[in-house]
């Protein structure tokens, strides 16, 4: 049934580039020839307005003069230039020329029309020539703009639907993922409740047994893991705790369950409040505590060091591992990017969600060499 969704979203998106490509195109195709069309009549406007200035420059009599000036006053929009075959300016019409410096005005934009305008060449009968320059109207050039300004509405159009199509799967995405968390955490607690209950009984039957206070560890790691799944798409709590505890709490977890030759070491001196959620955050150190483990490849040494600085906490998180590739350490934190043969890619980029978004600070990796290991580091406002 999804698929059936998603399949008729992407027809969707496809219909819609179409369309707009289908509208853009056959706009612009439209537009071009109307433009066309209008550069000719302002072209034939020209050369009719060129021919009356003729007939009144060289008029014997009266005859017909009020016609041709009626011609030369009725081009109110295409400006142009006339000069004899010296470069004088003779006339000039649909020009704002200045009071002030009108002769520069109008010979830095005969120079224009020269460089990016038309021109008409008349051969009088008295052997003069005189050459009319001339520039499409403003009509025109604005409509030369048209085009563009509708592909490029166009192009914002398909551009917003597009995004709003995907945002609307992303968003689905979301929920049936979030709905799944949810379920999953709903599922486990029933069985991890009856796990409770028989390592109380098995306590109560065996108290020298120093194996249940491991699997009691498991268990309420798993508890908080639940927890957390069941919390999957609301705004997450933070409390003024002690970063120190959180810190402790997960490191206690962990050092047992690394590996016989994995040292993990913590050096956190002094309480140090913070807000934050306890839960995310031992997620997040948990997290990157294992993909340390992961470095060393089953031998070496992991540390965690706590200093506060400039009104923030840092959490120093160093192994002495092989380090990450040069070419790969400006994509850990991109959802998907894993340099291990297997795993989704996504703990670091939730470890910086997490950090960053719900807790207002920094995740970063400070160096990685297969020298000196791998070095990540996390800021924390204090309280």
């Amino acid at each position: 049934m999804k698929s059936d969704v998603y399949t008729r979203k992407i027809w969707w998106k496809i219909a819609i580039i179409s369309f707009g490509t289908i509208i853009g195109l056959a706009s612009l195709f439209y537009t071009e020839s109307f433009l066309g069309e209008l550069r000719q009549e302002e072209d034939r406007k020209i050369k009719l307005w060129a021919q009356a200035v003729e007939e009144v420059f060289f008029a014997e009599d009266d005859t017909n003069l009020s016609f041709f000036t009626q011609i030369i006053q009725d081009n109110t929009t295409i400006p142009v230039i006339l000069t004899d075959n010296t470069g004088a300016i003779i006339a000039h019409r649909n020009l704002n020329v200045p009071e002030t410096n009108p002769e520069k005005y109008l010979q830095r934009k005969l120079e224009e029309f020269k460089s990016s305008g038309q021109v008409l060449e008349n051969q009088f009968a008295d052997g003069q020539t005189n050459y009319l320059y001339y520039k499409g109207s403003t009509l025109l050039t604005k409509l030369r703009l048209y085009p563009l300004i509708l592909l490029a509405v166009i192009g914002i159009y398909m551009l917003i639907s597009y995004m709003a199509f995907s945002n609307a799967r992303r968003s689905e995405q979301n929920k049936v993922w979030t709905g799944m968390a949810k379920e999953t955490a709903h599922q486990i607690g029933t069985p991890l409740s009856a796990l409770m209950g028989w390592i109380a009984y098995l306590k109560e039957q065996y108290p020298a047994e120093i194996a249940f206070g491991e699997m009691e560890k498991d268990i309420d790691r798993l508890t908080d893991i639940t927890d957390r799944f069941s919390k999957i798409g609301s705004q997450p709590e933070l409390t003024d705790s002690d970063i120190n505890q959180t810190v402790e709490k997960t490191a206690d977890y962990l050092s047992s369950r690394l590996g016989k030759k994995i040292h993990l070491s913590t050096h956190i001196d002094g309480g140090s409040k913070a807000k934050h959620n306890g839960q995310l955050i031992s997620w997040v150190l948990e997290n990157m505590i294992k993909n340390a483990a992961d470095a060393l490849e089953g031998e070496g040494e992991i540390s965690i060091r706590k200093e506060e600085q400039t009104g923030q906490i840092h959490i120093w998180i160093k192994d002495n591992g092989k380090g990450i590739p040069t070419a790969a350490q400006r994509k850990i934190f991109h959802p998907g990017f894993t340099t291990k043969n297997r795993g989704w890619g996504l703990g670091l980029s939730l470890a910086k969600r997490i950090i960053e978004e719900y807790h207002g600070g920094k995740v970063a990796l400070v160096e990685s060499s297969p020298q000196n290991g791998t070095t990540f580091r996390i800021s924390l406002p204090l309280v």
